[in-house]
């Protein structure tokens, strides 16, 4: 090391310092290296001590600093889920002029059950024409109907078919609760 010739050299206890080297001893003037990150700039000590090893106190966490992203991702996925929701339940449940009933009654559903379950090879018109008797109004019937077209042998019922069905169903008998609430609404003459 003698044969070294006399400068700034890398101090061999902290990368960021450099210590001169007289060309024969090691002498007490230290600086920062040009290269060195700002800490150790700002840490450098007096001019003849060696600068300290700069070690940043650790960080202490937070309950805040990993909660707010969870937060906002499960709100995120919450408010999606919700509104993915609110869709597919407004597309079954579309309020129409003839369907505002949601779910028929437990005397309109059995009698639709019973309609839909006769095959559709065989003449079902007395399992269907319970069905005008035992559901309450035009809306309760629309949905029962909707909720089962097989009984009226379709694979699906809407509201444009809705009509027509009640002219067809009320033609021989008008005194039915569904058909005299068809004459209130003045679907049939």
């Amino acid at each position: 090391m003698e044969n070294m010739p006399a400068g700034w050299l890398p101090d061999h206890r902290d990368e960021w310092v450099e210590r001169y080297w007289d060309g024969q001893k090691w002498t007490g003037q230290t600086r920062v290296t040009p290269f060195a990150k700002p800490e150790a700039q700002r840490a450098k000590a007096a001019p003849h001590a060696p600068a300290p090893a700069v070690r940043r106190a650790p960080r202490e966490k937070s309950l805040f600093r990993g909660f707010i992203p969870v937060f906002v991702g499960t709100a995120v996925i919450l408010l999606g889920t919700s509104l993915g929701l609110a869709y597919l339940d407004g597309r079954d449940n579309v309020p129409s002029e003839t369907s505002a009933v949601a779910a028929p009654g437990s005397a309109c559903v059995s009698a639709f059950e019973a309609a839909a379950a006769v095959p559709l090879d065989e003449v079902n018109d007395i399992e269907f024409d319970r069905t005008v008797r035992d559901c309450v109004g035009v809306d309760e019937w629309a949905s029962g109907l909707k909720r089962y077209p097989d009984a009226l042998g379709q694979y699906t019922v809407t509201d444009s078919d809705v009509p027509s069905a009640i002219r067809t169903v009320c033609f021989d008998d008008e005194s039915t609760p569904v058909c005299l609430d068809a004459t209130a609404q003045g679907m049939l003459p």
